[in-house]
């Protein structure tokens, strides 16, 4: 069953990088002190295809959250080099949102 959100609830927002250096701003927001929503912004001009992308995988992620989906369970699903570092924004989205997390 989906966790249904209060109107009012903390959020956060940081800055995020990708391998290339392109800044993203991440904004996550809380309930019981999980993250419940995730949205992510930039790498992109409006009207190109990667804003959508990334307003896309923020829904995925919400819903998958919403839906009770452990966040860990999540990020091992997106792709990672042999070194450990993200292959992309995705990645660095889920591992920036688990340290949210661990850090609250």
């Amino acid at each position: 069953m989906r966790t249904e959100l209060d109107n009012k609830r903390p959020c956060y927002k940081e800055t995020i990088r990708d391998h290339n250096g392109t800044p993203y701003q991440l904004t996550v927001s809380f309930s019981d002190g999980k993250i419940k929503e995730a949205w992510m912004d930039g790498g992109g001009k409006a009207g190109t295809e990667r804003p959508d992308i990334l307003t896309e995988v923020g829904r995925l992620v919400s819903v998958a959250l919403q839906y009770g989906i452990p966040l860990e369970e999540i990020r091992q699903c997106a792709t990672y080099r042999s070194n450990a570092t993200p292959c992309t924004v995705v990645g660095v989205m889920l591992d920036e949102m688990l340290n949210l997390e661990n850090t609250n």
